[in-house]
């Protein structure tokens, strides 16, 4: 896809304006402050405006969340689901992620991998197509990116013996996934993330 049109210098998006977004980006990334102390923070700077009659950029840590959560990255909108524990519990000492239940946040995985495609940085990069490539004498195969393995080579060939995708690429999905503990900002969550990439570029 194209890439996206410059924005007016005074579009803050969900922060409304400049220092509610600097406060936002110092809180959570520069300082990575605490859920907890995020409150004290506020509820302290809300007590010098009580005075005034105003109120702080934000009520609550909730709220500096909510609109960090709304600020809009690329094209693709996030979308949840919840999934819970369903199987066999002990009679004793349940564990207690096994009677909670959990958020799943995601792009759609198509619609990601289209963008991919779609990209036009990508356009001399991508592999269309499976290929063989042998070392300067011709004796030794040699094997370096996902479309230069035999695998590709032979779900290509898969491929070709439908009617149906004459001319089709094969596009390869790569997930992978790891475990991050963020322990300052969001108050000791374990993260599970999936990533997906493909093997065409």
């Amino acid at each position: 896809p194209a890439p996206p049109p410059n924005r007016s210098p005074d579009n803050w998006s969900s922060y409304q304006n400049c220092v509610k977004f600097e406060t936002a980006k110092f809180l959570y990334m520069h300082n990575q402050m605490s859920a907890g102390d995020i409150n004290v923070l506020l509820d302290l700077w809300a007590a010098t405006l009580l005075q005034h009659n105003n109120k702080p950029l934000f009520a609550d840590c909730h709220n500096v969340h909510k609109n960090i959560d709304h600020t809009p990255l690329g094209d693709i909108k996030w979308q949840s689901f919840k999934v819970q524990y369903t199987g066999q519990k002990p009679t004793h000492n349940v564990l207690l992620w096994m009677d909670q239940s959990h958020d799943v946040w995601y792009h759609d995985p198509h619609e990601v991998i289209q963008n991919i495609l779609g990209n036009p940085d990508y356009a001399t990069e991508m592999d269309y197509q499976p290929y063989h490539e042998y070392s300067a004498d011709g004796n030794e195969h040699q094997w370096q990116d996902f479309m230069s393995r035999d695998w590709a080579w032979n779900q290509a060939d898969i491929i070709s013996k439908d009617p149906d995708t004459v001319g089709s690429t094969f596009v390869l999905v790569i997930l992978g996934s790891d475990k991050i503990t963020v322990s300052v900002a969001t108050g000791t969550n374990d993260y599970y993330p999936l990533y997906v990439s493909i093997g065409n570029i």
